[in-house]
């Protein structure tokens, strides 16, 4: 009996330790989503637009990389918003690996099926090569032309933000020492998170944009053009494929 109510005792302990947890981070919550929430909405609306593009891919074996990536996009944006700064800098790196193979292994087949045999890895440094890379200018070339002088752009902001995202995940003290030492809200850590992960996520839309609208532009109900809109209506290229105005 004694034992029994002892282990009674230790599972109300830590059932309470753990909503102790969930208290203090509804509480961040609320400041997170008072304070910041146009930019969390902003993370929100690019998390919703990879997902369109991502629906378009039903049947192709990248569906499920990429429908992993966005999840893990989500759940970041949940983490920052609730106060686990250093995990939702984390997020944002594992949704840069998993888009950018998801694209790599697209137009690799050979090397997407030694992948998922765990014959191997994925390296982030060659989906970035400025070579062979998904965003180089001989893959661009080839999936959409019209995107080239772009490029560029998008692979260097990927990059800075997959290293600032590796210096929490290190532990690199000049970005750590900022964050909060409990669970609790920091403006500031979270206005770079949301500015990190807007990065990151522009960064995959204009990935999919080179890779798939010559293919699924052309049968677009509008959606994925708005998605396009949304982020790149500042874009000459962008515009151009779309049909619209381009100012000279």
């Amino acid at each position: 009996m004694d034992e029994a109510v002892s282990n009674q005792n230790s599972a109300n302990g830590i059932t309470g330790h753990f909503l102790h947890l969930a208290d203090l981070g509804g509480k961040v919550i609320l400041r997170s989503t008072s304070e910041h929430g146009s930019s969390l909405g902003r993370i929100l609306r690019l998390e919703a637009d990879i997902g369109l593009w991502a629906n378009r891919m039903e049947g192709r074996p990248e569906v499920g990389q990429l429908a992993d990536a966005r999840r893990e996009l989500g759940f970041a944006t949940y983490a920052a918003t609730c106060g686990l700064y250093r995990l939702a800098y984390s997020g944002i790196r594992t949704f840069l690996e998993l888009s950018f193979a998801a694209v790599y292994f697209s137009a690799n087949e050979l090397h997407r099926r030694q992948w998922v045999s765990d014959r191997r890895d994925f390296s982030w440094s060659q989906a970035l090569d400025e070579d062979n890379g998904v965003l180089a200018k001989a893959f661009m070339q080839e999936f959409l032309s019209e995107g080239i002088k772009d490029a560029d752009a998008y692979a260097a902001s990927a990059a800075r933000t997959y290293r600032h995202c590796s210096q929490f995940i290190h532990g690199k003290l000049a970005v750590t020492d900022a964050l909060p030492r409990d669970l609790s809200f920091s403006s500031d850590a979270l206005s770079d998170w949301t500015t990190t992960a807007r990065a990151a996520a522009q960064s995959v839309l204009f990935l999919l944009y080179g890779r798939y609208s010559a293919e699924f532009l052309p049968e677009d109900n509008g959606e994925l053009s708005a998605t396009l809109e949304h982020s790149f209506s500042h874009l000459k290229s962008v515009r151009s494929v779309l049909g619209l105005p381009v100012e000279r």
